[in-house]
């Protein structure tokens, strides 16, 4: 007679699932408002762009900036304000390692060096203190990740870059709506750049938006990517010369993303309302299982967009390597991945890209940067972001789950931390 299997055993070895029920979120990705709103610019074909107006002006509301600057990316939106920042051969620009690889390459567009820095290993946002170290005479601009929603210290970078000709760039990706001190993510630095990419709170499918309160920021902005509407846009003479033609290059964000983002903006504050109540409970529950440590917010901060909701495993305190609990909890149900981290996110120092991959017989940028320009390092140079890659968690995240999938994934994650010294003995079975 085959033996019983008990309720509290690992679903590893045949227990039941401690998640077993679905996320039951009700929110809608798209409402009737975006249809509306979409439907809307068909209808009206020949005032279509009329709608990229329309965004900027009730973004800059939202988020409170003299300027807003729709585009047809979040990447593009970084390259617009690294070049704004003068970013060019012989310059620096510092950037988290924990980030998306997005933050980084328009560095090396602007024949820049990208100079990494240390995290904080509570927020996984860029640490103050190493950047300073990693400030330079040739230093044009900091970037700062709001990684997954989560609002950096704006505090102590602003105090960095105070009284210097270094700008100030928040990668605004992941946190719509995130505030610091109460004062909107996106106006704190110097620059603001936004992703309205299809995972995003915000999200137009395929855009993105960049603000600022600097009129020359700006017009170098609208130079580099905006022909076809520069004139009616720059704010100075700097570039009034090249009249609608600007720099050449078309960033400029289509019309229908423009239509849905518009209304994703309007129910912004109901999703990141709905999204903050569980990231809130679940940290409350996560918080009493040693090894379990949900992603830290500062003081000052509320996150908003809430990307994913994220955490590190710490695995001498349960006694199992991270990979094994990974697993496990994928079998208990939680929808997270067994692999580490989101690609690259705290390694991105030791990417090929920009270590050694050669760029030998490429045109430029990529041609005419020299070998100087990329400053590989070595495994171990940023302790704090290579920890956070090869231990953090993240799941998949709901807008508006029911409260019984909360409460099941924080049972899952309390069921496999008290099952650590049985995964280590299940993974050896397995070897």
């Amino acid at each position: 007679m085959a033996q019983a299997i008990g309720t509290d055993a690992l679903a590893l070895e045949g227990g039941p699932k401690a998640v077993s029920v679905a996320t039951g979120d009700t929110w809608e990705r798209v409402s009737p408002l975006e249809k509306q709103y979409v439907n809307a610019v068909l209808d009206d074909y020949g005032s279509a762009y009329g709608e990229i107006e329309k965004f900027e002006a009730q973004f800059r509301d939202v988020v409170g900036t003299r300027y807003a600057l729709a585009q047809c990316n979040g990447t593009s939106t970084i390259h617009a304000a690294v070049f704004a920042s003068g970013a060019r051969l012989g310059k620096e620009v510092i950037v988290p390692s924990v980030t998306w690889h997005a933050s980084i390459t328009p560095i090396l567009h602007c024949n820049a060096t990208p100079v990494f820095a240390d995290v904080d290993p509570e927020t996984f946002c860029a640490d103050p203190t190493d950047v300073k170290r990693k400030i330079t005479p040739n230093t044009c601009a900091i970037i700062v990740t709001h990684v997954y929603g989560n609002p950096a210290d704006m505090d102590s970078f602003r105090d960095i870059v105070d009284g210097t000709d270094i700008t100030l760039i928040e990668d605004a990706s992941h946190a719509h709506g995130g505030t610091w001190d109460g004062q909107q993510v996106g106006s704190l630095g110097d620059i603001g750049c936004f992703s309205l990419q299809g995972s995003k709170a915000v999200t137009g499918i395929e855009a993105g938006v960049a603000t600022t309160n600097c009129p020359d920021l700006y017009d170098r902005m609208v130079a580099l990517g905006h022909y076809g509407r520069t004139e009616q846009l720059f704010q100075t003479e700097r570039f009034a010369p090249l009249r609608n033609m600007g720099l050449g290059v078309k960033y400029r964000a289509n019309p229908l993303a423009m239509a849905m983002a518009r209304a994703q903006l309007e129910r912004l504050p109901e999703l990141n309302e709905k999204r903050l109540a569980w990231f809130n409970r679940l940290d409350e529950l996560l918080e009493p299982i040693p090894g379990v440590h949900p992603q830290k917010t500062y003081p000052k901060a509320v996150r908003g967009g809430l990307l994913l909701y994220a955490g590190a495993i710490d695995p001498a305190a349960i006694g199992a390597p991270v990979n094994d609990v990974l697993q496990a909890l994928v079998s208990e149900g939680v929808s997270t991945t067994p692999a580490i981290t989101p690609f690259g996110y705290g390694m991105m120092h030791l990417e090929p890209l920009f270590t050694d991959f050669s760029f030998e017989g490429l045109g430029g940028p990529w041609g005419d940067l020299p070998a100087e320009a990329r400053r590989p390092l070595q495994p171990g140079s940023l302790p704090v972001s290579e920890r956070v890659h090869d231990t953090s968690f993240w799941l998949s995240t709901p807008v508006d789950p029911t409260e019984e999938w909360v409460e099941q994934t924080a049972a899952a994650f309390r069921k496999v931390v008290e099952n650590g010294p049985r995964l280590v003995e299940l993974a050896a079975r397995a070897g």
